[in-house]
This record gives structure tokens, C-alpha cells and sequence, in this order.
């Protein structure tokens, strides 16, 4: 037999298959590819979830940071924490979001410019208050001859962070999430205006217009201290010759938005120190005594000249840990009386 004969039978004599040698490394480069491609899958999904945190956290702090501009932009007086501001802030008639323990109107700063907490002397707040005017109203002056008047209306608003109940993110630390509330009070009428209508009867009717057809149950002396400001208007056009005691400020639900976060599932960010995003800007208070928690607030400049500086911070979850945020900074420059 020769020996090629020999070797076609050895072959033919093999057994098919793998050996389990092959087998082995068959699977071992089968595994490798499958862990690449979850790998693959798994950051990409990872991406995809942060850019779309991100994308949301970045629409809902913009739209919120521009419409606060635009409307702190057109109001007519400003309050801080001097003598006046937190008597309007305490008449504030909340309701269900109270406000968030520790929260502080700013000190308005007429003195420096616009910048940084001078060192020992706070002065960055987290809530803003203020008072805007209205639409003027057309009332009725003398119903015989048709002639008409305007007058002004002012609402008081207030936006500031409260407490909620709601968990958003479920990633520890487990915490309560907070919303951004903006709270419009009801219609108030210029009380120097009223006053300035010489004929009584022309005032008589423009007041009874304002409380009958307009709903409008207090003037107001604006700038006047808390307690000395507002003045009941009676349905047959009279006006009280003595201020309201123990004034409240209603809330008109149809012009409040309330919370504007929570609802789309985005939350004010809690300030962490040395964080890009979530850093306090302007305060320069000790973090274990306050920290402005995703708003801050602060009001510089003489009156008539003023500016306001608004940092709003917030983040949306992702879900597995993820987490986008969003930081927003802009200056109001409004008409300040």
C-alpha cells in the first residue's frame, strides 16, 4: 500500500465536527461580539436618553427664563427686602404652594452695580415680586352722553420655588422635587387716577363700572405702604375713605399658571458647589445656611434705572441614572417706578 493510499484513508476516517477546542473558541469570539454590540446598544441608548434630557431641560428652562424676562421687563414697581416688600409678601394669599421654607425676596442694591454678594452681606434672593400693569379698561364716565374713560389695572405677581410631594428622580439621594410657581394676583385699580376725576358723579360711575362690569374691588395707592394701599370700591361707585385692614391679595386662578416644572416632568435643581450648572452665581452665603435652589434673584440700580438678574437651573430625568440640566441667565430692565 503506498503510502498516499494511506493518508486519503486516514482522513476519510476522521470524525466530523469541532473538536472542543474549537468549540471553545467559537463561543469565546461569539461572546466578545455580542458584548461589543451591547455595549454599542447600551451607549447609544445612554446617549440618546441625555440628549433628550438635555433637549427637554433646555426648552422648558428657556421658554420659562424668557417669559419671566418679558414680563419683569413691563412691570411697573419692584419689591425687595426692605420695609415694604415682605408686607406684600406675607398678604400673599398662596393657596396649596406655599413657599419654600427658607425662601427670601432679594435686598435691592441701589448703591453698586450689578455683580456678586459683597462678602457678609447677602443680598441675592430666590423669590421676585413685583407689580405689573394691565390692559387699561374702557368704563362708563356718564351713561346719558356716552362719555368714556380708561383707567389702569395692576396685578402683584410673585414667582418663587415651593415643595412638592412628587419624586422625579428616583436615583438616590431621594428626594421631594421642587416647582417654580408664578402666582398673579387679582385687578386693582390706580387709585390716583380715581381720585384725579373731579366730577363726583363722573367718579361714581366710573367706580360702580369698575366693581359691577370689571370685578375690580380695590384701588390701589401704589408705593404707599401695605397698610395704607388699598382701598375698597362699592357697587354704587363710592370708595372708602380708610384703607382695608388686614388686606389679603387674591389670586386670580385665571391669570396664575401656577407650577410651570413639575407638570412637564422637570424639577428646579438643588445647588451643588463646584458644579457647572448647579452652582449658586451671584450669593455668596455660607451653603450650609442658604442656598438659592435653582433661582436666584437679584435687583441693582436706582429707581427708574433698575436691573434685575434672574439664574434659573433646572433638570429633567432620563431615566437609569440620567439626568439633564440646564442653566439659564438673563437681565431685565424694567420701568421701575
Amino acid at each position: 500500500m503506498s503510502i498516499a493510499s494511506a493518508t486519503r484513508r486516514g482522513r476519510s476516517a476522521r470524525p466530523l465536527g469541532f473538536t472542543m477546542f474549537e468549540v471553545v473558541i467559537t463561543l469565546g469570539i461569539l461572546t466578545i461580539m455580542v458584548l461589543i454590540v451591547q455595549a454599542t446598544v447600551d451607549g447609544a441608548t445612554r446617549a440618546e436618553r441625555r440628549l433628550r434630557a438635555t433637549r427637554i431641560a433646555t426648552e422648558r428652562g428657556e421658554r420659562i427664563t424668557y417669559e419671566l424676562l418679558a414680563s419683569v421687563n413691563g412691570s411697573r414697581m419692584l419689591f425687595g427686602d426692605d420695609g415694604v416688600g415682605p408686607d406684600y409678601l406675607d398678604a400673599l394669599e398662596l393657596g396649596e404652594r406655599p413657599l419654600l421654607a427658607g425662601a427670601r425676596l432679594p435686598r435691592i442694591d441701589e448703591l453698586n452695580p450689578l455683580g456678586p454678594d459683597a462678602e457678609g452681606e447677602p443680598a441675592t434672593g430666590n423669590i421676585l415680586l413685583f407689580a405689573r400693569e394691565t390692559d387699561a379698561v374702557e368704563v362708563i364716565a356718564d351713561a346719558g352722553s356716552g362719555i368714556t374713560r380708561h383707567v389702569d389695572l395692576y396685578r402683584i405677581v410673585c414667582v418663587y420655588p415651593t415643595q412638592t410631594t412628587r419624586k422625579l428622580l428616583p436615583d438616590p439621594p431621594v428626594q421631594p422635587s421642587r416647582d417654580l410657581v408664578v402666582w398673579r394676583s387679582v385687578r386693582f385699580a390706580n387709585l390716583s387716577q380715581l381720585e384725579g376725576i373731579d366730577e363726583d358723579d363722573e367718579r361714581r360711575s366710573v367706580v360702580a363700572d369698575l366693581a359691577n362690569r370689571h370685578g375690580c374691588e380695590h384701588a390701589w395707592d401704589l408705593g404707599a405702604p401695605f397698610a395704607s394701599a388699598f382701598f375698597r370700591l362699592g357697587a354704587l361707585g363710592t370708595i372708602e375713605t380708610f384703607a382695608e385692614a388686614n388686606m389679603s391679595l387674591v389670586e386670580d386662578p385665571d391669570a396664575s399658571e401656577g407650577g410651570r416644572l413639575l407638570y412637564a416632568d422637570t424639577q428646579l435643581a438643588r445647588t451643588l458647589a463646584g458644579d457647572y450648572h448647579r452652582g449658586a452665581r451671584l450669593t455668596n452665603d455660607d451653603p450650609a445656611a442658604w442656598t438659592p435652589d435653582g433661582f436666584e434673584v437679584k435687583i441693582s440700580g436706582l429707581s427708574g434705572s433698575r436691573k434685575v438678574w434672574m439664574h434659573l437651573v433646572v433638570e429633567t430625568p432620563g431615566g437609569r441614572g440620567i439626568v439633564g440640566v440646564q442653566s439659564n441667565t438673563v437681565i431685565a430692565h424694567p420701568r421701575d417706578l
